[in-house]
């Protein structure tokens, strides 16, 4: 029996801890936010005092920074699963064609499944009974594209209320909180210790040694915490598990940060790469107004979904109106972003908005484009070239004039401004010698017992929301980790 510490506990995190706990060993999951297991404590709300609890940005005020890439991402016991939208699309063939050998959509698919088992994962099939995803539909067949298909979501007795994100306060959203946390928590080798910031990792008697900051003394922005007395626990593993933002220069910091009497540093392992190389997965916004009436905040977040290979639409939830206002998005007959003109477009805005979201690969030169580094223990990101998939625009404005409506600029267009939810890569897998993490087991290269399970890992943009991908990579390495017995031939001797 091992004793492991687990940073984050998203989807890499969470399906870990319940795995080790299946497998007999003590696991303590350090998280960075609150825990929000009592859902009394969820509001069907955008009050900034309760969205800064469950939601951080890089940069921490990107309103005034204004930088070309916002990355914006959840918090909290069971991670990003807590915000997200429930959906689980597989990446399609294409997606792993420069993943390390062994990867492929065909090899990955016995882990997908697994997923969806657990997750109760089902297409929303009374997804055409609401305004917004047959509208949607309408427009995708007159403007000739494939038609909208129902998503397939980790929903249980989902009332349609539309307050899915930023948390469902009714627990139907599938969460990581209520799955595997929830196995590992049955088990009774689970600890999980919320309002947990990790410093840096070392070693210290032979095993690891993790220091940790407690984050329960402020009110909001958790991930900016860098003082205070610093928390020591030992383990005999570690996994890495907080994303690809946090993840990368958490190992950076364990590289250079000052180090307690006692304590080793991790072992040298390839940097060139750490931190970099991170993909934005494509995330767009683009919205129009329409003359039918769309009744956006209506449903599901997202109900439907176009398949256009390289990149899916999505039709979307009403994006709320501070967001819009925030973002700068200019609507149709107004050209400017003040007085009573840019007040009265907003009159009808939840009725006739039509949004559609655009996940998928990043056209040529804007890839992996983004970076991140420490700067005093606090995340640092920095983006350029940020551009949505290849005819991405192009097809969701076809879907909105088919409806007779009129195309909103979008932030990208106006101020060269974009935001990305799914931030994958900064210590991407592979047995080069450059790469951080190795592909067979995700093991930090030259450090046993040290492994990365999250999205920083992913080597390439999985062309979907990345959450399904994740998980799926992640029950396959720990599947290597513990022995477990691999479907099919993959890989030969592992």
């Amino acid at each position: 029996m091992s004793e492991v510490v687990i940073i984050g506990s998203g989807f890499g995190g969470s399906i870990a801890a319940a795995r080790f706990t299946a497998a007999g060993h003590r696991v303590t999951v350090l998280e960075l936010g609150e825990d929000w297991g009592d859902l009394r404590k969820a509001q069907q709300s955008q009050d900034p005092r309760f969205l800064f609890r469950l939601l951080r940005d890089y940069p921490v005020d990107p309103l005034r920074a204004k930088p070309e890439v916002t990355v914006t991402l959840g918090m909290g016991v069971g991670g990003g699963s807590l915000v997200y939208a429930g959906i689980h699309l597989r990446a399609p063939a294409q997606a792993f064609e420069r993943w390390p050998a062994g990867y492929t959509r065909a090899r990955l698919d016995p882990y997908y499944a697994r997923v969806e088992r657990r997750l109760a994962v089902a297409p929303m099939v009374d997804a055409f009974a609401f305004d917004r995803p047959r509208l949607f539909a309408e427009g995708a067949r007159k403007a000739g594209l494939p038609p909208a298909q129902p998503m397939p979501l980790a929903m249980q007795g989902c009332t349609r209320c539309g307050w899915c994100v930023p948390i469902c306060g009714l627990g139907k959203k599938q969460t990581m909180h209520h799955t595997y946390l929830a196995d590992a928590v049955r088990t009774g080798r689970l600890t999980v210790l919320a309002h947990r910031k990790a410093a840096y990792v070392a070693r210290a008697s032979g095993r690891y040694r993790v220091w940790s900051w407690r984050t329960d003394g402020v009110a909001r922005d958790y991930h900016r915490v860098t003082s205070g007395p610093l928390e020591p626990r030992d383990a005999d593993l570690v996994i890495v598990a907080g994303g690809a933002i946090e993840s990368p220069v958490l190992l950076e910091r364990s590289l250079t940060a000052e180090l307690p009497k006692g304590a080793e540093r991790l072992r040298p392992f390839p940097t060139r790469r750490l931190g970099q190389g991170l993909d934005g997965t494509g995330d767009f916004v683009q919205g129009g107004f329409v003359p039918q009436r769309v009744d956006g905040f209506k449903g599901a977040v997202m109900m439907t979904h176009v398949d256009l290979g390289d990149y899916v639409l999505e039709d979307l939830h009403g994006v709320p109106v501070g967001a819009a206002v925030s973002l700068g998005a200019r609507l149709p007959g107004v050209t400017k972003d003040w007085g009573r003109a840019y007040k009265d477009s907003f009159r009808d805005y939840g009725r006739h908005m039509l949004g559609i979201a655009i996940i998928g690969k990043q056209g040529p030169g804007s890839e992996r484009t983004i970076a991140v580094h420490d700067e005093m223990g606090n995340a640092v990101v920095s983006g350029h070239a940020y551009a949505p998939p290849p005819g991405s625009l192009d097809a969701a404005r076809s879907i909105i004039r088919a409806l007779g409506g009129e195309v909103a600029q979008t932030p990208w267009e106006l101020a060269g401004q974009a935001v990305t939810v799914h931030p994958t890569g900064g210590c991407a897998m592979g047995d080069g010698p450059d790469d951080v993490v190795r592909a067979r087991d995700l093991q930090v290269h030259e450090n046993p017992g040290l492994h990365v399970i999250d999205g920083s890992v992913l080597p390439g943009n999985p062309m979907r929301n990345p959450s399904h991908t994740i998980a799926a990579v992640a029950e396959r390495a720990l599947d290597v980790i513990l022995g477990a017995h691999a479907p099919g031939e993959w890989p030969s001797g592992a």
